[in-house]
């Protein structure tokens, strides 16, 4: 009798362990479902065309935020994956911005006007075309973000200015 409470606790055992297994492998890939779709969640409503970003800027009063890319460039990969796929600055870009995105070797004549020489380039322009601010290369999302807000703040003082003389 004694052998076969012992064969049925190893059993027991057994089974449990492996719910045990499986139930972490449901929890663990759940966890990694809800990360993948809370990065796709929000996406950045991009322009394709500065002229249409131009046309709704003048309509929002938001600034257009330009990034230039190449399918070739590996940092901008870097940017697109680690910082602007971040759910809160694409809700960020989305809310305070008109975001268009270009293509450096498509859109040569618009990068050389604007000055762009290296990729990626973040370019930040008012309504009225002001340069607010420029950044080359990648960076994270607190930097990044601290040279939109920067932007937006520029952007203010110059309407504020604008305003002012109007009078």
């Amino acid at each position: 009798m004694q052998r076969l409470q012992t064969k049925n606790q190893w059993i027991l055992t057994c089974l449990l362990t492996v719910l045990l297994v499986g139930l972490f492998f449901d929890l663990s890939q759940a966890e990694t479902k809800t990360r993948s779709a809370s990065q796709t969640e929000d996406p950045i409503n991009w322009h394709t065309d500065l002229e249409t970003a131009h046309q709704a800027s003048l309509k929002s009063n938001k600034p257009i935020f330009i990034v230039f890319d190449a399918s070739w460039c590996t940092y901008c990969r870097k940017l697109e994956k680690d910082t602007l796929s971040d759910p809160r600055m694409a809700k960020y870009l989305n809310q305070a911005f008109e975001p268009v995105h270009l293509d450096f070797d498509k859109d040569r004549e618009i990068a050389n006007v604007l000055k762009v020489k290296s990729i990626p380039c973040t370019v930040i322009l008012s309504s009225e075309a002001d340069l607010l601010a420029r950044q080359i290369g990648y960076s994270k999302v607190p930097r990044y973000h601290a040279m939109l807000e920067k932007a937006r703040k520029l952007q203010a003082v110059i309407r504020h200015i604008e305003y002012a003389k109007g009078r």
